[in-house]
Formats: C-alpha cells, structure tokens, sequence
C-alpha cells in the first residue's frame, strides 16, 4: 500500500547500525528524520552476528541498545517492510513515493506475545536462518526483533485448490490443521464456508484435487478423504450438534425454500448474520438430495 504524504527533513534508507546512527545524530540536531527499512526490523546484518571486528564484543550487546534508542526517538519515524518506488526533487526539496507492504497484523494490537506463533500449524523455511530452519506462517521475525511485532506471510494470489472449490472451501488451511492433530479445528474452518463437511467428504466431486500442484511432485493429496477423516472425527465425540449462540439479531425474517445442500448453506450462514430463518421443504425430512437420493 502506498504510504499518505508527509513532509520530513531528512531521509535514511536502511534500518542497519550505520543507518541507525546517522538516524539518531540526525534526530539529536532536531531533524525530524524518516528511517526507512525494507526488512520487518531494524537491525541489519550486525544483529544477525556473534562477534564484531576488531575487539570481537558481542554484537548483540552493541546494537541492541542502539535499536532501542533509533525505536523510540521522538524525531525518528520507522518506516518497515517499505521500499522506494521513486524519488523526484522539485522546487520545495525531493518527492518520494514508498510501498509500503502488509504485515496482515495491526502493528497496534500485537504485544510480542508470540502466541499466534505457537497456535500456526503452518512451517515455512526461515530466512533469519538462512532458511536451516523453519518458522510459522505468523511468526516474530528473529527473538531480538525492534519493533517486537508479529507478521503473517500470505501468498500473493489464492491457492489453486480453493479457486476450484465452488464454496470457496479452504483445503490447505484444514489440511494444515489435520497434520497438526487440530481436527475440532479443521471443522470448524470447513464451517465458515459449508456446513456440511461431513456430506461433502463423501459425496463431493473434488475439483479441488484435480487442481492440487502437490500432482507434479508425487500425487494428488487425498483432500476429500481428509475432510471425511476430520468430521466423522468430530461426530464421534460430538454425537450431538454443538448449540451455536448468535449474539446479534438483525431483526430479519428470511424464507428457505428446499432443505437440500444449497438450502441448508443459505439458512446456516443468514442464521449466523443474525436472521431468523425458516426453511420450506415438501419431503417428510429436511435433507434434499443428501437423504433422499444418496445412499446410506
């Protein structure tokens, strides 16, 4: 996203011990100085070192102070996981236009905690570690990170296999779930979007498989089975419908003709926007196809 205009004294691109000093002597003049770094913290490779040359002290003993101070100055302001598009100069000094990339975390809210972190099922490879080793999908970027906030890596565009579902079903976010042991999890995301995962595990045409890339390396993943697995999972030690609590109540009524997959979708998801829904079926029981057509 682009960054709303401001005005500034000075600008010094990158985060690193020299870009910090020359921030902080900058500030100390009463310069108002806009830091800009296109890494998730200040700190440069000097935070990422045992030792410095040549009196080989502890360089997290060295910079750490210093990103505390440039972090907190008054006159400096970070600008992180931000790049310079352009950089014009007109008549009042230079216009600069800085992308400024999500961190899909309100940097406001996050306290370090670390506990989104612990909760992702998800590993990716670490570039801190110069990818040795692995991290979550939402993760703190390294322990002696400033500022202390998290970031969730998301891919740039929608996987394959959910752009195939033609409920927008999520599969890797439950598959993800699965591998974790979180199956009471991998329900509950499959219900934000259908409402019957149980049915679907069984009778759906899995579109979604035949978009799987995990194709060009060994084979498909059994996503269809996989949801199966997980629901009669839940039915086992759920054997009866959790009550579900709607706190808001829009005050809308709402008519459902037909009780099949499509009109139990519809009732479930204006129930939860907070309508009353009544649902009109000619059969004995509600279920549509799922009871009537299908077999046992």
């Amino acid at each position: 996203m682009r960054t709303e205009e401001k005005k500034y004294d000075v600008m010094v691109i990158g985060g690193g011990i020299a870009g910090q000093e020359a921030a902080l002597s900058l500030a100390n003049m009463d310069y108002n100085v806009l830091l800009v770094e296109k890494g998730l913290s200040i700190g440069g490779k000097m935070i990422q070192l045992s030792k410095v040359f040549p009196t080989l002290d502890c360089a997290a003993c060295i910079t750490t102070p210093k990103m505390s101070e440039t972090a907190r100055h008054s006159n400096i302001t970070l600008l992180l996981n931000s790049e310079i598009d352009s950089i014009k100069r007109n008549e009042k000094g230079f216009h600069l236009e800085i992308n400024k990339n999500p961190r899909y975390v309100k940097p406001e809210a996050c306290t370090g905690c670390q506990e989104c972190e612990m909760a992702c099922p998800e590993v990716r490879s670490d570039e801190y570690n110069a990818h040795l080793a692995g991290r979550k999908v939402a993760y703190i970027p390294f322990s002696l990170a400033n500022p202390r906030i998290a970031v969730i890596e998301r891919q740039d565009t929608s996987a394959p296999c959910i752009a195939a579902c033609p409920g927008g079903v999520k599969p890797y976010g439950y598959i993800s779930l699965v591998r974790n042991g979180q199956y009471a999890e991998a329900m509950h995301l499959h219900m934000e979007d259908i409402p019957i995962p149980g049915s679907l595990g069984r009778a759906c045409y899995a579109p979604c498989q035949g978009e799987c890339t995990r194709a060009s390396l060994e084979a498909t993943v059994d996503i269809r089975r996989i949801k199966r697995f997980f629901a009669e999972d839940y039915y086992i030690k759920y054997p009866e419908a959790p009550v579900r609590l709607i706190e808001k109540n829009s005050g809308k009524k709402v008519a459902i003709v037909g009780s099949g997959p499509a009109g139990l979708t519809a009732a479930y998801h204006l129930a939860l926007a907070g309508h009353k829904v009544k649902i009109f079926e000619t059969a004995p029981e509600a279920g549509g196809m799922l009871k009537l057509t299908l077999p046992a």
